[in-house]
């Protein structure tokens, strides 16, 4: 499995460019893809490939023959661990670069883990020999995914899925390893170094820090920062609790028609601040501390700081979800 870094679309101008344009450019101005909320199966991919042929394990779709730059060899390992909520109550989780983090909230009572570690080669030899570079381990509450250094780092991986309750207290570390989590009530902490992290349906207290951010909900105490770019959906028109999200790149929020929130934006000149929700007349703007505060008082129920949206270096961009205006 190859691993694709982030890739940046740069205008020609900016490159030539001693200053920054007046105008933003048309990605920044793009409101939030829907695509990005939306809650497709959780990716557990644990088929191998073998040359000439293909096979199945544990009920998954069978792996397709091997094509274009794809190394003949693809071999999997898969683990399974159950631990009582009475011996772990709280969870931290630690990923090596090159692995894939999804945890789902549920009703059950015990926390159920599913690891898969994967590795490509041009030999068995040499498949089997990298596929030992990856491992699950776990020394009390913490459990470990590891990869020592393979090669180019490229031919190894593992995808590792946690069904928990849903006031597990959650801890993430990771670094390179995109996180994805949905439907926790308990507090959760994400750390995902140069990756995505993905929060759907978590309502408790939220504190996230990642590569780019997507949040999709409708209440919790949630803070979120990016190195790059933050993309909220608000599932109701009404946000219960409190949010606080900043971005170095643009900041988009999808908001549904009648949205009663308030909320207060701030970016570095007018023209970084774009809405086009139904109820942006009645978005005020003023000068402060050489940044331009724009508010929205919505329906006074509270001040318009619980809801803190801001990037210095980019766009605030305000749309209504496509097909609700």
């Amino acid at each position: 499995m190859r691993l694709h870094w982030p890739v940046f679309l740069i205008p020609l101008s900016a490159l030539f460019s001693s200053r920054p344009s007046d105008i933003p450019s048309k990605y920044n101005l793009q409101p939030a893809p829907e695509f990005l909320f939306e809650r497709r199966p959780f990716t557990f991919d644990c088929a191998e490939r073998w040359p000439g042929r293909s096979t199945r394990n544990e009920g998954e779709i069978p792996a397709l023959l091997a094509i274009g730059n794809q190394a003949p060899y693809l071999l999997t390992r898969s683990e399974e661990l159950s631990l009582s909520t009475s011996d772990v109550p709280a969870l931290t989780i630690t990923a090596d670069p090159s692995n894939t983090i999804a945890i789902g909230g549920s009703d059950r009572r015990d926390l159920f883990m599913r690891f898969c570690a994967r590795a490509e080669g041009n030999s068995e030899a040499e498949t089997r020999e990298r596929l030992q570079q990856v491992a699950m381990t776990r020394r009390g509450s913490v459990v470990s995914l590891t990869r020592r250094s393979v090669d180019d780092g490229q031919d190894a991986m593992s995808y590792f899925l946690l069904e928990a309750p849903t006031h597990m207290q959650t801890v993430v570390h990771a670094s390179y390893a995109p996180v994805e989590v949905r439907d926790m009530v308990g507090p959760l902490r994400v750390t995902a170094s140069h990756a995505r992290a993905k929060i759907l349906g978590t309502t408790g207290q939220v504190d996230a820090d990642a590569f780019v951010i997507d949040f999709a909900g409708s209440r919790g105490r949630v803070t979120l920062s990016a190195e790059a770019e933050i993309n909220l959906r608000m599932t109701a028109p009404k946000f219960e609790g409190t949010l606080s999200a900043w971005a170095q790149r643009p900041l988009r929020m999808l908001v549904p028609s009648g949205f009663v929130t308030p909320f207060q934006a701030i970016v570095n000149r007018s023209q970084d601040f774009v809405c086009r929700a139904d109820f942006c007349s009645k978005v005020r703007q003023e000068r402060k501390n050489g940044l331009y505060v724009f508010t929205y008082m919505g329906d006074g129920s509270v001040a318009p700081e619980s809801v803190h949206l801001r990037s210095e270096q980019s766009t605030v961009v305000i749309d209504n979800i496509p097909g609700r205006k």
